[in-house]
């Protein structure tokens, strides 16, 4: 009997927590699932390899008194359960450094964790720096890999000579001493440097060798490691897929500096006996420009946990990646890398794959919805001729009534004439349009840059748009899913391309009777979004602006190189698109030691950023302005919203329309849960009292459970959010 267990997040308003709940579905016809039970403590958990151990990570007790505990199952046998709270710290359970994996004999788990602090009696060692990891992973440093064998409760340190920081540590599929790892490694200049969405920092996939002592009582594995990938390449999510006796080790790669997310490619190496990272393959190289609409590339966050499958034409892996103004799920060969889309437009909704969650054999387990419909989890099955039939195993349940509002809206994507590939998504209410009324229209703009909006569910934007109005998410030029070309044409332009295409969005909405001129809503992000309300001071009444940037050369003091921020605002050559040799260069095979200078913000550095930064052109706003700043936003540093509120203040006096909102304990993307409320709120408040209408700010929100069902747009905001990385994780 097939049975998808799935894990689910709920945001709770009323105890201001998120709460884990957790259910099964037994695959076979007809569907049927148990009762959701809450799951309390758990931070992580895998199957072993067999599907017969369950590996558990768990936190109990509160933040003065937390435990941590490994244990280790057999159906409803725990086989072993360690406290492991004197022995290192919190466990990482995100994205980048998680580690929980199986050995082949399925005796021994590797997971990752933060390495013991020092004795407050070492004085010296207790205030050595340690460097964060920055916007994601607050409170976060120096993790480590442990080796927990269960059979002699013996629990290990991974020790190795390396400056690299190891996570997505997985064992090889039948070596007990070999694991693979993504290691994140600091600049020439030893900073360390920010993971979240910025995948041209430094990273590679590492193979680690176990020195074990069989009669050993020492509490510390000895390792060697090596770097398999070129440092040219920031790699991550190593994967390993099994078949028809072979073992090939998997990853995807982006360019080593440049823009913070470009295009990536997916590499394997052929494992099965050896590991020699000469024979590595590309599978899927980067697509500079598809032709016709078709493949645009590939570009995922991380390669699914589960992402291989079995049919009759061989092996293959699946990954979601964006395509264009949606998310689908690609099937790609590893054989020869061939590309075939499994999810694409075919009836009356262009649903939006935002998650591909697992694969086994030939089923897998998916989450798609639609601006209008919330997620579902979605099964599929392949026959023998490589055909998909699909299957809804799982959706929230809606009340009549608002099922019926959220029929009432109407999406489309439009083209913006003259200015491919830049489009937006346009959402209004069908009345609207029978009765040929213009409402008022609030523009969303993501930031980035180079990131995109999909049809995706979004809690915050459909509540919006039942307040009334009509609501623009455009994707410009430099936007993820449309091919590399128009990601690397924004280098040296941001700020007047990605504006322009923006702008021209709102224009071609006037000329074509979808909004009106001057009563507009803006609603922005990141750098140079925020001159939106600076080089365009009369095509909108009010502006949000969140987590804003006042001036950029702080970049250049934190960044050892620009991304995309600091790079696509020149080309002038003041400021180059390169890395400093990273410092594990020497572990590489071919690896060239290079001095590199200290870098230094000279004055012509200084003024070029200078004049292209906000705070320049700030006497030029006129629009109402509401500031959003998280007082622990890594960043961008909470004092440049500040500076950037009082310079409005000293311009504009006691002007009821400039406020800003300080978050405490809130990073970049005030999406804690209190923060994103009040955020929604608030937002509505002061477009509503301007009587042109609402903005949603909270972009990140997309999919999540209803945990009750409420008519009012706002508690429907509230109660609809929850982030992308927070939707279920299956496994099967």
């Amino acid at each position: 009997m097939a049975i998808a267990q799935l894990e689910l997040s709920v945001r709770d308003h009323a105890r201001n927590v998120k709460r884990t709940i957790t259910k099964s579905i037994f695959l076979d016809t007809p569907v049927t699932s148990t009762p959701p039970v809450e799951v309390l403590g758990l931070v992580s958990a895998v199957y072993s390899p067999s599907k017969e151990i369950r590996a558990v990570l768990r936190e109990t007790g509160d933040d003065k008194d937390k435990k941590r505990f490994v244990e280790i199952w057999r159906d409803d046998a725990l086989l072993a359960c360690k406290d492991v709270t004197d022995k290192h710290g919190i466990f990482f359970a995100d994205d980048f450094f998680s580690s929980l994996s199986f050995s082949p004999s399925e005796k021994s788990i590797i997971y990752a964790a933060e390495k013991k602090k020092p004795s407050e009696k070492n004085s010296v060692a207790k205030f050595k720096y340690q460097q964060p990891f920055g916007e994601g992973l607050i409170g976060k440093s120096n993790p480590g890999l442990f080796l927990f064998e269960w059979e002699s409760d013996k629990l290990s340190s991974l020790q190795y000579d390396c400056p690299a920081w190891f996570g997505q540590a997985l064992f090889h599929p039948s070596q007990e001493n070999k694991i693979f790892a993504t290691g994140y490694e600091a600049a020439a200049d030893e900073k360390t440097l920010g993971i979240l969405f910025c995948f041209n920092h430094p990273s590679g996939i590492w193979e680690i060798s176990l020195d074990r002592k069989e009669e050993t009582e020492e509490e510390t594995i000895d390792c060697q490691v090596r770097k398999l990938t070129d440092s040219h390449l920031s790699c991550r999510s190593p994967r390993v897929v099994t078949g028809d006796g072979k073992s090939t080790l998997l990853w995807i790669a982006q360019d080593t500096g440049g823009p913070h997310w470009s295009t990536a490619s997916l590499h394997s190496c052929d494992i099965t006996h050896s590991v020699d990272p000469s024979q590595t393959r590309t599978l899927v190289e980067k697509v500079w420009e598809p032709e016709n609409g078709g493949f645009p590339g590939l570009y995922p966050q991380q390669l699914p946990r589960y992402a291989h499958i079995q049919w009759g034409q061989g092996d293959h892996i699946i990954v979601g990646t964006g395509w264009g103004s949606r998310y689908t799920i690609v099937l790609i060969s590893l054989k020869d890398g061939a590309i075939r889309e499994l999810t694409p437009v075919t009836d009356d909704i262009p649903w939006s794959w935002t998650s591909f969650l697992t694969a086994e054999g030939n089923r897998l387990l998916g989450v798609r919805s639609f601006v209008t419909r919330p997620p579902e989890v979605v099964l599929g099955e392949f026959d023998a001729t490589g055909s998909v039939s699909w299957k809804v195993i799982h959706k929230p349940v809606l009340s009549k009534q608002l099922q019926e509002k959220l029929d009432s809206l109407t999406v489309k994507i439009v083209p913006i004439p003259e200015r491919f590939p830049a489009e937006t998504i346009l959402i209004q209410h069908k009345t609207a349009l029978e009765e040929q009324k213009i409402q008022p229209c609030i523009t969303l703009i993501h930031g980035g840059p180079h990131a995109a909006e999909s049809v995706t569910f979004t809690p915050s934007t459909v509540a919006s748009a039942l307040e009334g109005y009509t609501i623009s998410v455009p994707n410009y030029t430099g936007s993820t899913g449309y091919g590399e070309k128009y990601i690397r044409a924004l280098i040296g332009k941001c700020g007047t391309l990605d504006v322009g295409d923006c702008i021209q969005s709102v224009r071609h909405l006037v000329r074509t009777g979808v909004a009106s001129e001057g009563h507009g809503c803006l609603s922005v992000e990141e750098v140079m979004e925020d001159t939106w309300a600076l080089t365009w001071p009369a095509s909108f009444q009010t502006c949000l602006q969140q987590s804003l940037h006042e001036t950029l050369w702080y970049l250049l003091e934190r960044w050892p190189l620009p991304i995309s921020q600091i790079g696509v605002l020149l080309n002038s050559g003041l400021i180059t698109l390169s890395f400093a040799l990273a410092r594990t260069s020497r572990y590489t095979d071919a690896a060239v030691q290079k001095q590199r200078s200290p870098r230094l913000i000279t004055p012509e550095k200084y003024k070029a950023v200078y004049d292209a930064s906000p705070i320049a052109h700030v006497h030029n706003v006129k629009a109402a302005m509401l500031l959003l700043v998280g007082d622990s936003d890594k960043r961008v540093p909470p004092i440049q919203g500040v500076n950037y509120y009082h310079a409005l203040r000293a311009l504009r006096g006691d002007d009821p329309d400039v406020e800003l909102l300080m978050f405490g304990g809130e990073g970049h993307a005030l999406d804690g849960l209190e923060a994103s409320k009040v955020v929604w709120n608030r937002t509505a408040e002061w477009f509503n009292s301007r009587a042109v209408g609402f903005s949603a700010v909270y972009h990140q929100a997309s999919g999540g459970v209803f945990a009750s069902v409420s008519l009012d747009p706002r508690a429907l905001a509230n109660e609809f959010s929850s982030s992308r990385e927070e939707w279920e994780e299956a496994s099967s």
